[in-house]
């Protein structure tokens, strides 16, 4: 399948040169957007209080996270590889009402995570082992809103399991595009899956409208 991509980073991070209206919308005042939202500063709390041994993403990497949750309103949040938990905390705390499920493999402080995801009522914490946990959890009728696809090695294997629930308004967001996962990432991108795609540093977004003209924008 033919995809553009605008490789313009400055121009288009200002929206300059993006025809899309959505994709305008979603660069400049979600992407992009600098102002500190309310919650910030609750959340911070959590992000310095963490396991500082369990993986975790930078303060701005979360914020991000805030915001893409707090634009595209999914009705549910699925996040794969749970880490120091501290993104769980960013994504579910946007509304109490959408249920924010985390998946982990099991290691030794599962304990501590758990305390500090018992801040989030809408979070239901699933350590185990990842793929069998997230073949359970998704029957084929359930369909999938927003997935955070985080600190895990299981991607590729994740992502096939996903596809059968994936529909028009879900959205993936991948982190920590490098190396092996960047070529996957690409690959998806050129797939017949996906509609717009966008790279921002070491994350990625896929969005999964097919009636969306295709294009990849690297901001």
């Amino acid at each position: 399948m033919n995809m553009q991509v605008t490789r313009n980073k400055f121009l288009n991070r200002r929206g300059f040169g993006v025809h899309s209206p959505w994709a305008y919308d979603l660069i400049t005042n979600v992407i992009e957007e600098k102002l500190p939202y309310y919650a910030y500063d609750d959340l911070y709390e959590y992000w310095e209080k963490a396991p500082e041994f369990l993986p975790q993403y930078d303060e701005k990497t979360d914020q991000l996270l805030f915001r893409l949750v707090n634009a595209l309103h999914p009705r549910s949040i699925l996040e794969i590889g749970t880490g120091a938990g501290v993104s769980t905390g960013y994504l579910a705390s946007v509304s109490s009402a959408t249920p924010c499920f985390t998946i982990d493999a099991k290691h030794p402080a599962v304990q501590q995570v758990a305390k500090l995801l018992e801040n989030f009522p809408n979070v239901q914490y699933f350590p185990g082992d990842i793929l069998q946990t997230l073949q359970d959890f998704l029957p084929e009728s359930r369909n999938v809103d927003f997935v955070h696809l985080a600190h895990t090695v299981f991607f590729e294997e994740a992502y096939e399991i996903l596809r059968p629930n994936l529909n028009p308004h879900s959205v993936i967001v991948v982190q920590g595009i490098n190396g092996r996962r960047s070529k996957w990432f690409e690959k998806v991108c050129k797939s017949e899956d996906t509609g717009v795609c966008f790279t921002k540093g070491s994350v990625g977004l896929l969005f999964f409208d097919k009636n969306m003209y295709k294009q990849y924008y690297r901001l």
